[in-house]
């Protein structure tokens, strides 16, 4: 059965459903469902691929978004967004957009690769790969490894300050 050429949720289902019933193993369902929705997209001329916040009703942790993002591009997972701002998702973008946007350094490339489907979720933020790369000092792989290192890093912090916090008042 030829898969459904739209970007919408119902349709993406389908199609993995359609995929794996066929015998084809989850991960190329995924990826073949998510490829179609973004040719899909495209073709009615829709925006290619996403960078920032992702602003959304779904709760993060919950990976139910799909999207497509630049090839080397960062996603900085839902739970430092907001610890970032004391729990509070908005207050955790601004933080991150401060943090980021300005990064200092070597000038954005022009991007020729293809875009790449994920699913997220809501509360995360994608860093787009000229960011990966300054935050690397002109390497991206190299961005890559400091970003993951100061998610371990500010995930750590984050615990911390929350074990040390008072419990609540009791009358």
């Amino acid at each position: 059965m030829p898969l459904i050429k739209s970007g919408t949720k119902r349709a993406i289902s389908t199609n993995i459903g359609e995929m794996i019933a066929a015998g084809h193993p989850q991960n190329q369902a995924v990826a073949a469902a998510l490829d179609t929705a973004r040719r899909a997209k495209m073709a009615r001329g829709g925006s290619a691929t996403h960078e920032g916040a992702i602003v959304s009703h779904i709760p993060g942790r919950t990976d139910k978004i799909p999207m497509d993002v630049k090839s080397g591009s960062f996603v900085i997972p839902a739970d430092i967004v907001s610890g970032l701002g004391q729990g509070n998702t908005l207050a955790g973008i601004k933080k991150v957009q401060d943090m980021f946007e300005n990064v200092a350094g070597f000038p954005a490339e022009a991007d020729i690769s293809e875009p790449v489907p994920i699913i997220a979720a809501g509360g995360e933020y994608v860093l787009s790969p000229a960011t990966v790369k300054k935050y690397g000092k002109g390497d991206i792989n190299r961005g890559h490894n400091e970003l993951d290192k100061w998610v371990i890093k500010t995930r750590k912090e984050l615990i911390n300050t929350l074990k040390n916090l008072p419990g609540p008042a009791k009358d």
